[in-house]
């Protein structure tokens, strides 16, 4: 196994006085707090499910009874974990909350998985998904305490990520609504008020019926609306909500629609999608977006006549000096019947101007598997945004391979950083067993966590194939600062290992054999909520249903 705790560089711009709460950040430039100029993640606890694949996913803290909630929807429930000690975490209780709901009868027939849990004050929600996941879902509400059920409310199909407002009188779940053997239900957002107390929570829907007809000004936007076959995009059918934020002011919701390329805005006093913001595409031929497009050689990171869409899973949200931004994590993703082989599709001659490319000068080397052969993209897109009469005049891939930072203006998102390459460089160069996926979407960014130490604010970000975490200073949202990567991977034990030995022997596995692996669900722990001194990082890796507890130790100039 490997473990990295190594600083790459420290930052020392400016001072910020801020708070932290449980969705997004509010900071405010100049003022008081801790002389800290950057931190150190080093892992101080680990607890292993022994679920693989699923086993532990999103997580979210109490901090008056210090216990963790960890999704694991492989077992299909929500651990709870004493962290008092959290360098010796254990499991301290067990939340079917799919079983419960469907003892009580009145909120859904058949009940799925856990998808989802999040935790502020005396709540916790756990979103829920019926059987089949086609139908209406659940919000699930429990005491923290006494981890008794308290209500269950219905929203929409497939509810994933659910979040509690700053405040406590929303609850926020993105309706993901995907489609199944028969029937593509259309996504929403759900809008819990629970300001009467959750036994008398009410539920608003926001749908995307308004945008129906406006396909292709969306388009014109950068937003990815593609139905499989030769059917239309309807847009209320096809936008699939992933990943919610609340505004700090607890007014907003900011939902990202990941397979759609695009980030939503709900106000949730009327349960209203205000607007829909296409994110547009990361050009990897500009120096700083290198990336590496083939699996017949050595590590290479190139640029490249390909565009990206960010597509972005986890995001959150925070306040500088009065603005608002989201930062987002650019996993990609794209359904069966987008993905196509570059090799195999027929690009247009005209369209690539390759004369000041150093590596290929015709389309046909292009396509090399040396070269973007057998680099997976999004073929939808390219038919969507850029089919001539004689071929494809842009390549799109899947994903930003980047976690990237949005300023929230009057008309809509300004992007005002991306990571560019750095992710993918720093796998090659000091992870490169690590360094795979490279002809997919990259180490594939997909969670996202923002947290405020001493007078700085921190991006924590997870990458699913390299399973690493990231450590970005936000404090100054045009300059964020590269801090550090931690890696806990074995890489010689892979996914399919995993699978195998799970489907082989369910009950004998041990699939922290891998390390940790595929960060799904990270959750900061300020000072102030910390058992001990510094505050925590929790982290949910998926595949090998392990819980990693990472010290967050700030650095001081002295």
């Amino acid at each position: 196994m490997m473990f990295d705790n190594g600083l790459s560089r420290r930052n020392a711009l400016g001072m910020i006085a801020a708070a932290a709460i449980p969705t997004g950040v509010t900071a405010q430039i100049g003022g008081n707090g801790d002389d800290v100029e950057t931190v150190r993640l080093n892992r101080i606890g680990r607890y292993a499910t022994g679920e693989a694949l699923g086993g532990a996913e999103i997580v979210s803290y109490h901090a008056a009874r210090n216990r963790l909630f960890v999704v694991n929807s492989g077992a299909g429930q929500v651990e709870v974990l004493d962290l008092s000690e959290p360098r010796t975490p254990t499991q301290d209780a067990v939340l079917n909350a799919s079983d419960l709901v469907a003892s009580e009868g009145s909120v859904v027939s058949s009940v799925g998985g856990t998808n989802s849990v999040d935790v502020n004050g005396n709540i916790v929600a756990a979103a829920i998904e019926a059987d089949p996941a086609t139908e209406n879902g659940a919000v699930a509400f429990y005491d923290p305490s006494s981890l008794e059920f308290v209500n269950a409310v219905s929203v929409g199909p497939l509810p994933d990520k659910v979040t509690i407002a700053p405040g406590g009188n929303y609850v926020v779940v993105a309706n993901e609504g995907e489609p199944g053997d028969s029937t593509d239900p259309a996504g929403s957002v759900s809008v819990i008020d629970i300001s009467q107390g959750v036994q008398n929570a009410s539920v608003s829907t926001a749908t995307f019926d308004q945008f129906d007809g406006q396909e292709t000004a969306l388009r014109e936007e950068g937003v990815h609306l593609v139905a499989p076959g030769d059917d239309d995009a309807v847009a209320s059918t096809v936008i699939e909500p992933e990943f919610v934020t609340v505004s700090p002011d607890g007014e907003r919701a900011f939902v990202s629609i990941q397979e759609n390329n695009a980030i939503a805005t709900v106000d949730l006093a009327s349960a209203t999608v205000e607007r829909i913001d296409g994110l547009g595409f990361k050009d990897f031929s500009l120096p700083g977006n290198e990336l590496d497009t083939s699996d017949v050689d050595g590590s290479s990171l190139q640029n490249w006549p390909v565009r990206g869409m960010y597509q972005p899973d986890a995001i959150d949200a925070y306040e500088v000096g009065g603005d608002t931004f989201v930062v987002t994590a650019n996993e990609g993703d794209a359904k069966d019947f987008e993905i196509g082989i570059l090799k195999n599709l027929d690009l247009d001659p005209d369209g690539f101007d390759l004369s000041e490319n150093p590596y290929v000068d015709s389309v046909e080397e292009l396509q090399a598997p040396a070269n973007l052969g057998n680099m997976e993209v999004n073929e939808a897109a390219m038919a969507e945004f850029a089919s001539g009469s004689d071929g494809y005049t842009d390549i799109y891939a899947i994903g930003g391979r980047s976690f990237s930072v949005w300023q929230v203006e009057d008309d809509g998102l300004r992007l005002a950083f991306d990571s560019g390459s750095r992710f993918e460089r720093t796998f090659a160069e000091q992870y490169p067993d690590g360094h795979v996926n490279v002809v997919e979407s990259g180490p594939e960014t997909e969670s996202a966590e923002l947290g405020v130490v001493g007078d700085r604010i921190f991006a924590f970000v997870g990458q699913e194939k390299g399973s690493g975490i990231a450590t970005y200073d936000v404090t100054r949202p045009e300059n964020p600062t590269y801090t550090q990567m931690v890696v806990n991977r074995d890489y010689g034990v892979s996914e399919d290992d995993l699978a195998a030995a799970a489907e082989e022997n369910p009950d004998g596995d041990n699939p922290a054999r891998a390390g940790d692996f595929a960060p799904e669900g990270v959750h900061f722990v300020p000072a102030t909520e910390s058992p001990i001194r510094n505050p925590l990082l929790c982290v949910g890796f998926e595949l090998s249903g392990t819980v990693g507890v990472f010290e967050v130790a700030p650095v001081t100039d002295t």
